[in-house]
């Protein structure tokens, strides 16, 4: 006999908690993501300043990835998406990488132009230059990250699928 009774559970208020959780979770990032934007764009802070905001987008985003992984629905969830959206995880993953890369080079290639250079001319050189060669090394980065991210842990989902399946056949 357990010591503590467990109390009687209804399905449909556990799923609308976990409605209310998720809204909260997606709420937060929303909230960390907006503070660093603003601080960059108002008082053009360093990392140290937004460190705090960072750890918790980061921090999260991975904690979420290797749930999911180690508990065998990341698969799934990949799956799912690719069976229900026009567009594949993987193209997504790709042009996320990309538009990362995009992104990273046109704000180094800004701040460029914007600080280093001494009039208009030198200033579109200087976009110019810096936009491409940082194109060139983040954009492959990022993709190379993504994709080398999302196939590990799919492929680990689809291991800890396996062994499930398999304990489930040997009961």
């Amino acid at each position: 006999m357990a010591l503590w009774k467990k109390k009687p559970v209804d399905e449909r208020v556990t799923n609308m908690q976990n409605k209310i959780y998720r809204e909260i979770y997606h709420l937060v990032m929303l909230i960390a993501l907006v503070s660093v934007v603003v601080k960059f764009m108002t008082i053009e802070v360093t990392m140290q300043v937004v460190l705090t905001e960072f750890l918790i987008l980061l921090g999260a985003s991975i904690y979420y990835l290797v749930r999911a992984t180690t508990l065998g629905i990341y698969s799934d969830e990949v799956e799912l998406h690719d069976t229900h959206s026009k567009m594949k995880r993987s193209k997504k993953n790709f042009y996320g990488g990309l538009a990362f890369g995009v992104i990273f080079a046109l704000i180094f290639a800004t701040n460029s132009a914007i600080n280093y250079a001494e009039g208009t001319q030198q200033a579109i050189n200087y976009f110019a230059l810096v936009f491409g060669v940082s194109l060139i090394i983040y954009a492959p980065f990022f993709i190379l990250f993504i994709w080398v991210t999302h196939t590990a842990a799919k492929k680990k989902s689809d291991q800890i699928n396996q062994q499930q399946l398999d304990e489930d056949e040997g009961k």
